[in-house]
C-alpha cells in the first residue's frame, strides 16, 4: 500500500517519506467522493447521489486529493510508525504533502533513549560534618541580639547604639524613600542603605537633623539605582543603648521549653547538624546524579525540551504569584523581558533537568525500583499523620488513580531511587548485586508497548473550501 524511506536526524527526529500505491490513491480519491458528496449540496443532485466527475468538477481535484490523503492519514499513520520502526515521544508533523505519486513528509519526535554509563562501579567519598563550637556561640550571639533590651540615652549616638530616625530620601528631585521611626543599628561593618550612611548618624542626638549625600553601591538592588547619588534628609527621634542579655538559664527560659544553658546549646548543636547533614546529603545526590548523566548517553527530540521548559515556566508563574502577588507575565512586564527570552535564558535548565530526569528513570529502571499500591497508601497515611489529620485516614481514604496517589507515587520513587545511588556511591551495595538486580529488572521488564493512536495523531492542514468556479 506504501512504501517508506527513513531518516533519522541528529536532533534525535525522524523524517518518514510515505509514497502511497497508485491504487490505494484511486480507492482513496473515491471515498473522498462519497463523503464530500452528502457533505456538498452538488447542483442536479440530492445529496450522496453526485457522481465521482461531478463531485471532482464541484470541488475540485486538489480539494479532493486533500480530503483523501487526510483520511487515509488519518487511517493508515499507525501502520507507518510500525512499518518505520519509529516509537514517537509525541504527534508528528505533516510537513509536505506531493500530489504525483502522493507522498506524506512527517516529522516524527522520537522517543528518549538512554543507556547508561558503568554506575555499577561509581564511587564518591562522602565527606562527613561537624559542628564547631564557635557557629553554636555565634548563634548564642545572635539570640542575645534579638532579645537585647534598649535603654533610652541623653547623648550622641556612638557606634553599637540603635538610632530610630526619619527619613526622606531623593535621587533628582524624586522622592526614593519617605519613613518615620526607622531602626538602625550602628556598626562600623555595616552597610545600610549605602556606604557612608551609618557612619553619617554616628554623633547625631535625639531631635537632631542632618542632611548629606551617599552614592548607591553597584551591588545595590534596584538597578536604576546603582551609581546614582542619594540625598537624604535625617530627623533622629530616639538615640538608644543595645543591653544585651547575659548568657544564663534565664535567657534559655526564654527562647524556648529549656531548663538551662546546656540544653539551649544541645538544641542549637542539634539543629545545625541536622541541617548541614541534609545539605551535605543534597550535594553529594546531586554530585552522584551529575556523574551518572554525564557517563551517559541520553538523546531526545527538542519537544522535550519545550515540553520541559513549559513546566519550568508554570512553576515561576507559581513562585511569582505566590512571593509577589502578581501574575508571571506583569512580572516580565516590569523587567522588560519577553517570554521568547525567559525561555531562552532557561533553556540551559531545563536541558539539565531533562538529562537528569531520564538518567534517573533509565537507572531506577534498570535496578528494579518500583513502588507498590501498598506504599503509596502508607505515604499517605503519613502526609495525613505529618498534617496533623490521622483521624481522616479511615474517612478520606486514598483514590490510587488519582492525582495526590500519582504525585505521592512520584515522590516515593525518587526518594527510593536517591537513597539507592547514594548506597552504591558509598560502597555499601555489593557490585555483585547491583548485577543481580540488573539482570532480574532486565527479565521482568514488560514488553515495549503498542503505539497508542491518540497519541500519535499528524497534524495535517484543514481541507480548503470547494472550487465552486465551474458548478
Amino acid at each position: 500500500m506504501f512504501e517508506i524511506k527513513k531518516e533519522v536526524l541528529a536532533t534525535h527526529e525522524a523524517i518518514l517519506n510515505v509514497e502511497i500505491e497508485a491504487s490505494a490513491v484511486k480507492e482513496a480519491m473515491q471515498k473522498a467522493a462519497r463523503v464530500l458528496s452528502q457533505k456538498y449540496n452538488i447542483p442536479g443532485f440530492r445529496k450522496g447521489k453526485a457522481p465521482y466527475a461531478k463531485v471532482v468538477q464541484y470541488v475540485g481535484e486538489g480539494a479532493l486529493l486533500q480530503q483523501a490523503a487526510d483520511a487515509m492519514l488519518e487511517e493508515i499513520y499507525p501502520q507507518i510508525l510500525e512499518q518505520a520502526g519509529v516509537e514517537p515521544y509525541g504527534p508528528g508533523e505533516l510537513q509536505k504533502i506531493e500530489p504525483d505519486p502522493l507522498t506524506f513528509t512527517i516529522r516524527v519526535p522520537l522517543a528518549p533513549e538512554t543507556v547508561l554509563g558503568d554506575y555499577r562501579n561509581l564511587s564518591l567519598d562522602w565527606q562527613g560534618v561537624s559542628v564547631k563550637d564557635e557557629e553554636v556561640d555565634a548563634v548564642l550571639e545572635q539570640i542575645r541580639e534579638e532579645h537585647a533590651m534598649l535603654e533610652a540615652l541623653d547623648r550622641p549616638a556612638e557606634y553599637g547604639d540603635e538610632v530610630h530616625i526619619n527619613v526622606l530620601g531623593t535621587v533628582d528631585g524624586e522622592v526614593i524613600v519617605e519613613e518615620d521611626d526607622i531602626e538602625v543599628v550602628l556598626k562600623e561593618d555595616a552597610v545600610f542603605v549605602a556606604p557612608g550612611f551609618v557612619e553619617a548618624l554616628v554623633g547625631m542626638s535625639t531631635d537632631e537633623e542632618k542632611s548629606f549625600t551617599v552614592v548607591f553601591p553597584e551591588t545595590f538592588g534596584e538597578e536604576d539605582l546603582r551609581g546614582e547619588e542619594g540625598n537624604f534628609k535625617v530627623k533622629v527621634v530616639g538615640v538608644y543603648e543595645r543591653v544585651l542579655p547575659n548568657l544564663d538559664d534565664a535567657l534559655a527560659s526564654t527562647v524556648g521549653p529549656f531548663e538551662t544553658l546546656e540544653d539551649l546549646k544541645q538544641d542549637i548543636r542539634t539543629r545545625m547538624l541536622e541541617s548541614k547533614e541534609r545539605q551535605a546529603q543534597e550535594l553529594y545526590r546531586d554530585d552522584l546524579i551529575s556523574i551518572l548523566v554525564a557517563q551517559s548517553d541520553v538523546r531526545y527530540p527538542p519537544a522535550m525540551v519545550e515540553a520541559a521548559l513549559d513546566d519550568l515556566i508554570k512553576d515561576m508563574d507559581k513562585r511569582v504569584r505566590r512571593d509577589q502577588r502578581m501574575s508571571l507575565e506583569d512580572a516580565m512586564k516590569l523587567q522588560g523581558v519577553t517570554m521568547e527570552q525567559l525561555r531562552q535564558q532557561m533553556r540551559p535548565q531545563a536541558e539539565m533537568n531533562l538529562k537528569r530526569s531520564l538518567v534517573l528513570g533509565k537507572f531506577a529502571e534498570a535496578q528494579g525500583i518500583t513502588v507498590s499500591d501498598d506504599e503509596v497508601v502508607q505515604e499517605y497515611h503519613n502526609f495525613l499523620t505529618a498534617m496533623g489529620q490521622a483521624h481522616r485516614i479511615d474517612s478520606a481514604p486514598l483514590t490510587l488513580d488519582s492525582p495526590l496517589a500519582y504525585n505521592l507515587r512520584l515522590g516515593l520513587l525518587s526518594r527510593k531511587t536517591l537513597e539507592h545511588l547514594e548506597k552504591i556511591g558509598r560502597g555499601e551495595v555489593d557490585p555483585t548485586a547491583i548485577a543481580k538486580a540488573q539482570e532480574t529488572a532486565a527479565e521482568e521488564a514488560p514488553a515495549e508497548p503498542e503505539t497508542v493512536v491518540e497519541e500519535a495523531v499528524v497534524e495535517t492542514p484543514s481541507s480548503p473550501e470547494p472550487d465552486t468556479s465551474e458548478a
